[in-house]
């Protein structure tokens, strides 16, 4: 018999791939993890050599305090949690970092964090294409996280992680930005020069599929159907990105 924080769980996990955009996929994710005592997340873009930078965000939830201080302070040269991060891939709670604060500044970050609330984390981190890595920081008020419940945990923020990249990835296949949008003119711009969607998405940090669909999209809107037209048509207007 599964428990209520599992049924959610489930709910979650079987539903996620068809909620409609990353507003709704965000409110079900808050209640999932909620049931296992998780009140605040926070899902953000960074590269895996860039650790020392903060990074772009895709979702958050009550995180914004904390990381306006943990950046400020530059609790990241300090923090053991980054320690975790370079060693290995797997996903962990702030506790298993505890044991590695080997100094005042550390010591400090975790006092500071307790004090809004946060007393322990989960951090889940999800692999997408050209180097991308999604960070996914959950914290709770309760003292240790259930290891019975990490298997869960890590699977519900896993599916988050990879959808919010999806809609990450398709943010700038807006109608309104005009003929076409910016990341289809980059698209455009970088197969204006014989470039392949694989070479695209190296470049622009996409996956090929993305860049095919951007730049089938731009098709679409300059109302063409080849991608040497769209090219052509693209340039004739005076839209075509920079890259």
């Amino acid at each position: 018999m599964l428990t209520t924080a599992e049924q959610m769980a489930w709910e979650f996990l079987s539903k996620a791939p068809h909620y409609a955009g990353p507003d709704e996929v965000e409110t079900h994710f808050a209640r999932a993890i909620a049931a296992f005592g998780y009140d605040r997340f926070c899902a953000t873009l960074i590269n895996a050599d860039r650790y020392g930078r903060e990074p772009p965000t895709l979702s958050r939830q009550d995180f914004e305090t904390w990381d306006a201080r943990y950046w400020s302070e530059r609790y990241v040269v300090h923090d053991p949690c980054v320690k975790l991060l370079m060693k290995s891939t797997r996903s962990f709670a702030w506790s298993d970092a505890r044991p590695f604060s080997d100094n005042k500044r550390a010591d400090i970050m975790w006092s500071e964090a307790s004090d809004l609330g946060m007393n322990d984390g989960f951090v889940v981190r999800v692999f997408g294409p050209a180097g991308h890595l999604v960070l996914i920081r959950m914290a709770t008020e309760a003292l240790d996280t259930d290891p019975a419940a990490r298997a869960v945990i890590e699977s519900l923020a896993t599916v988050f992680g990879t959808i919010m990249l999806k809609h990450w990835e398709l943010q700038d296949d807006n109608p309104d930005y005009g003929v076409i949008s910016e990341r289809q003119a980059q698209c455009l711009h970088w197969a204006s020069r014989g470039k392949t969607d694989w070479e695209i998405g190296a470049i622009l940090e996409l996956s090929p599929r993305t860049v095919h669909h951007h730049i089938e999209n731009a098709k679409k809107r300059l109302g063409v159907a080849k991608r040497q037209e769209a090219v052509m048509k693209a340039g004739e207007l005076g839209l075509l990105g920079k890259g």
